[in-house]
Order: C-alpha cells, then structure tokens, then sequence
C-alpha cells in the first residue's frame, strides 16, 4: 500500500477532537494497509468473492472487504474488530439510502446488524430482497429443473441441426451471425473476422468470405456457388463504386443480421463448426413465423427514448428494445413469462431475476470472442464494456443448452444461484499469506436474515432487513432509527446506470408485472448524465438524501461513511454543497483501493484507482469544529495522494464558512479547472 507523502497540505498531524460526542474506533483509525491488500485481490474476480451479491447485473460494485472494514471499525467489542472474527454489530441498525449492488447490506446482515436499505431504481431493490433472504436450495433446484423443462418442451426443437460428420441430429450452442450493410452498388457482410477458431493442437478453422463454408487448415475450393462477399471489420469503401458502406437503418435491426454459422455438439463428435444449411434457415424461419404470435403486454413501453447511452441505439436506427433480440430469444422469453405466472411469489422473484440477466448473454448485441486458444466459444456479453457494443459478428446463445456453457441458464444458475446459495450460509473471507492465499470460514455468520414490514420491527433481535424502492431524498424517516449509515453515493457522471438498466427493466416489468414500481420518474436520482444543471442537480439530490440521513442518524455517535472518487473539481464541490447542506462536519479520512486497473472501461487510461472513505458526523452544534487547515494544492500524478487529499480538502470546506462561487473557485484551484483525468466509471 502506498503511505501518504508530504506536500505543503500538511494533513498528517491532524487528531480529530472529540466534540460532545462519543467516540467511535473508526474516528480515529483504519487499517488502511489491510484494507488495501484484500481489495486489490478482490477487484480482479469480485464475484468470486461476494458470489451472493451478484445475482443481476449491476454497475460499479464496490469491494465487499472494504465495507467490511468499516463496519468492523463499528465494533463495540475490541476483540470482535478482527476481520476474521464473526459478527460484532448484532442488533445495530445500519441504513444504506442508496444500494445499488447491496454491498453494504450484505456485509452488515452477515455481522448480525438489521439493515434498512433503500433505492429508487426496483432492480437493486428487487435483487437486495432475494439475495438477503435464506431460501431452501432443494426447493430452487426443483423449481429450476422444472423451468428448464417446460423450456425444452417448447423450445428445443428450434436448437437442433446436423452434424457435419455423422449427419446426427445435435445440439446447437450457438449461431455466428454477419452483419448486412450496403454501399452504392451492392450489400455486403461484415463479420469481426473470418478465422473463427485457433488451437494449440488443431488447425485453424476459418470462414470462406466467398461460398460461407466452414474450413479447416490453409486449403480450400469452393463447392457451393459464391454469394455476397464477406468482409472483416475495417473496411471503410467498396472497391467498385468507391461509395463508403454503410447500416441498413430502414430495417429492423434484428433483420440486419444474416445466420453464417452454427457452432454445435454431437454424442459422438463433440463440439463442431458447421455452416447454416437450408435445414437451419428453416428452423429460423419458423422462430420467425411463431415470433409474429407473441403479444407482450405494454409494447409502448420497450420504445427506447435517448438518453446518454441509449442514444447509440437510436442513432442506429433500433427504436424498440424488441429489436435487440432474434425470433428464438423473443419465444424464449415469452415462454418463460407464462412459466412465471403459475409460481409463488418467492419462487418467481428469484427466477425472474436469473432470466433478466441471462439477456446479458442472450442478445444480438453480444459479440464472439471464442476464436482465441483460450476462450472456446466464450461469448463477449452486452455490457462488457459498460455501453452498447455494436459487433459485426453476433452470437446467438441457446440459453437452455444441455451443457455448462457461458451465458447459457445451467451455468448461471450454478453461479448466480446454487453457488451463491450455498456461499451465503458458510462466508469465507481470503487471508494472504507469505506464499498463498487461504480461505478463511467465519465462524458465526450467515449472508441472509428475515424481511419485516415495517420500522418498529427494527428495533429488536437481528438480521432483519426492511428493502423499500423509495426516493431517499423525500423519504419520512423515524428520528434516530439508525446506528450508522454506511453507504456508496452515484457517481457524479460517466456511469449511466438508469439509462443502461433500461435494457433489463423493459423485460423485468414483463416477468414481474406487480413487484415494484416501474413507472417510477429515473430523473429524481443523483446520478449526473453530463451538463452543468445535472451537475448542479446531483448536489441538490444528494443534499435531500444527506438530510435524510441527518434525520435517521443517532446524533451522540452516528455516523456518516461512504466511499467517494473523482477527478473533477465540480464533483467535489457538488459534494462540499450537498454535505453543508445536511449539516455534517468531517471526522476523518481514509483511502482504499477500489478499482482494477485492467478493467474494460478504464484500461489505458488515467483513470483513479482509489476511493476516499469519509467520515462525518451530525454537526449539532455549528460553533464547534474539528480544524481541519487550508488546503493549497492536491497531487495529480497519484491516485492513493489525490484522493487522500481531496477528502482532507473536504473537511476544511464543511467546517468554514464560504460563498458557494468560491467553494467552486477554490476547488477549481486545487484540482485544476478540468480535473486530472477521467473517472472510473
């Protein structure tokens, strides 16, 4: 871990007073060093981690062994402050205004707190309430299997074809689609690449760009007459008429994509590539014919308005979510919106939720990765560079493939919910030593509790959780009902995580008509999506949410804790408002490491690594403060300093007096009128 250095903000003497409060352990200290070692391990696999925490998709997770760090800093017990050490927090209430990917709830619930948690987005809301709640795992297994029976019996027959070498009826995997696009003269297939398997023991198995048959090795005569020439990614110009090619926009977009190959498995052969035959094309002709009977209830509501990332969708001419989707992914989901109706309602949140992110691998937005030696058949999922992706070659995944393969229902049912299940009632923790890591087992805590309905049943016992899709910002708290609030705020721009989550939530309110609010106004989040009234926006909301906590907090000892990052001064300064606004005075700063440098969306880029854990307390009486000095100038060239400084930066604003145009002014002189970089988001 890298230890602060000196500049001339001198902010390492600084002993925070205690001031007519009581003091808590995390006011005065942090095991950063820890901390920061666990997190780095955890950002490169967080599922494998926190598996209970990852049933649907969701954005900018933090790491769970730094929330558990804070609460356990929350520990009464000095023995119990251990990482390792079970519990400690039993019957304290911790309130999470904002959940986003649950990590705070699930790591206080494990430690014996009851938790209140809250969002105004159903998807984190939904997942939070099937995630904390301990379910029989017999009685998942016998629901699922029934599932995916009912799946077959209707389906199955749509993923067949031939084995190229027995002529065996087989299973299909997954079909390659080519992209159609035109120029002045002609239309043409694109495809990312015509060699469509590498191996270390075998030959390369290619694509011919001229009669669409599947190859191995170097040598190859067409036996089939030439058809419409396919082209690799990178063309720009048709050499003929010298016209630029470009997207069918006149068509549905689901009709712009061509079947090329079909990527199978035979008893007896195994794992083939084989081309799409007329046999195949009449199977997908029928998908097609079948797919013009659905109805789906509320069709108004999958038209895709434009948004910050939505707007790559309409500017390629897709105006319907539907059109994201082949015929076969349409029937699949019809089929298993009619399965859900006849499940209890526990049994039909769970599933429902499985079969919404499964469409993260079931999409014509999902590309194909699998021609490197090290990913057979791995497919490139919808957001895996945390936007829309527009492939050339589309992979249509067989979501009830017999097999364990990725993104089909079997696979994520084993990770997203037979793991995470048996997880949940045995947590295990990751403990580096010299030469490896070693799982820890807790002694003493289950990643599950019981749902009440309402406040008062907060008050006692433990592991209770109260989940409610609400506004925070206008939400009636009780006065004091809190411990702590322990949370991880919206950035404040560069994750758009309403407008992507509308790709899930158009279907989720098919598959869960009646479990929450789907017409709720996204527009009242913090989240920031460019421009400076948003900007001014995220403040103002987060302030109403501050507020909120002010009125739930213990005001003797509660505190304030969340994780914050950015580059840009305006981010702070909106911070700085949202928090004088609130009333709360800064105790103390930590910094942990938070992000995964290779990560997709921020790889090769100056991006910030490290969060800033701040802590603040209810400010009850403004004549006192905690003398925080002036800031001069924050470090640029690193993360862990920027961010250390930022939040002590941060303490001096909230304790002082100032102007809002100069709380901008002098943040603007800290970090530099445009910041330092781009944000990790």
């Amino acid at each position: 871990m890298r230890l602060p250095f000196q500049l001339s903000l001198d902010f390492d003497h600084i002993k925070p007073e205690k001031i007519n409060s009581l003091e808590i352990p995390i006011d005065k200290t942090f095991p950063e060093e820890e901390a920061n070692k666990l997190a780095a391990l955890e950002s490169y696999n967080k599922h494998l981690y926190r598996p209970n925490t990852y049933l649907h998709k969701w954005w900018a997770r933090r790491s769970g062994t730094t929330f558990r760090y804070i609460l356990k800093q929350l520990v009464d017990n000095p023995r119990k402050r251990n990482f390792y050490e079970g519990g400690g927090i039993e019957g304290k209430v911790i309130l999470d205004p904002m959940i986003g990917g649950g990590t705070t709830l699930h790591e206080a619930i494990r430690m014996g707190a009851n938790v209140i948690g809250i969002d105004i987005d159903p998807i984190p809301v939904l997942q939070a309430r099937v995630s904390l709640k301990q379910a029989s795992l017999h009685q998942i297994r016998t629901v699922f299997n029934r599932f995916i029976e009912a799946l077959k019996e209707k389906l199955a027959y749509l993923y067949k074809t031939a084995c190229p070498v027995c002529d065996m009826e087989s299973e299909i995997q997954f079909v390659l689609y080519g992209l159609r696009r035109t120029c002045s003269c002609k239309k043409i297939i694109f495809v990312d690449s015509l060699i469509l398997r590498k191996s270390n023991h075998q030959e390369v198995i290619n694509l011919c760009p001229l009669c669409w048959e599947v190859y191995s090795g170097n040598n190859h005569s067409c036996q089939r007459p030439p058809k419409e020439s396919l082209v690799e990614k990178g063309a720009r110009r048709c050499e003929k008429c010298e016209g630029p090619f470009v997207d069918i926009l006149d068509e549905p977009f689901s009709e712009r994509y061509i079947p090329l190959v079909i990527v199978g498995t035979c008893v007896q052969h195994g794992m083939f590539y084989k081309s799409v035959r007329d046999d195949d094309l009449a199977l997908h002709n029928q998908a097609a014919n079948l797919c013009k009977q659905i109805y789906f209830n509320r069709l108004k509501d999958f038209r895709i308005h434009s948004g910050p990332k939505s707007k790559d969708l309409l500017k390629r001419g897709i105006n319907n979510y539907h059109e994201l989707f082949t015929p076969r992914q349409l029937l699949y989901l019809n089929a298993s919106i009619n399965f859900l109706s006849g499940l209890s309602d526990n049994d039909r949140l769970w599933l429902a939720l499985l079969i919404s992110t499964s469409l993260e691998f079931n999409s014509l937005l999902c590309g194909y990765k699998g021609g490197d030696v090290r990913r057979p058949g791995a497919i490139r999922h919808v957001f895996s560079h945390h936007a829309y992706s527009f492939p050339y070659t589309a992979l249509e995944n067989n979501p009830i493939f017999s097999g364990s393969a990725s993104g089909t229902l079997n696979r994520l049912f084993t990770d997203r919910i037979q793991r995470a299940a048996e997880w949940a009632v045995e947590p295990v923790e990751t403990r580096p030593t010299e030469n490896r890591r070693v799982k820890i087992k807790i002694n003493g805590e289950i990643d599950a509790g019981t749902a009440v309905e309402g406040w008062k049943s907060l008050g006692n016992g433990k592991r209770k959780f109260l989940v409610l899709q609400k506004d925070a910002s206008a939400l009636d708290i009780p006065e004091g009902i809190a411990d702590y609030v322990v949370t991880d705020p919206p950035y404040f721009d560069s994750v758009q995580y309403s407008d992507l989550s509308n790709f899930f939530r158009v279907w989720l309110s098919q598959l869960l008509p009646h479990e929450a609010d789907w017409h709720y106004n996204p527009l009242e989040s913090a989240v920031s999506e460019g421009g400076e009234s948003n900007g001014r926006k995220y403040g103002e909301v987060l302030g109403k949410i501050w507020k909120t906590c002010f009125k739930a907090l213990k005001k003797d000892y509660g505190r304030l804790i969340f994780t914050f990052h950015h580059w840009r001064p305006e981010a702070w300064a909106e911070l700085t408002f949202s928090l004088k606004e609130a009333s709360f005075t800064l105790v103390n700063r930590y910094v942990v490491f938070s992000e995964n440098p290779i990560s997709v969306h921020i790889k090769g880029l100056k991006s910030l690594k490290h969060d800033a854990i701040l802590v603040l307390k209810p400010n009850t009486d403004k004549s006192q403060f905690h003398r925080w000095p002036k800031p001069y100038r924050t470090e640029s060239t690193d993360s862990y300093q920027f961010c250390y400084e930022c939040g002590s930066a941060l303490g001096w604003f909230l304790e002082n007096d100032i102007k809002e145009d100069d709380i901008r002014k002098e943040w603007k002189q800290l970090i530099g009128e445009k910041g330092h970089g781009k944000t990790s988001g």
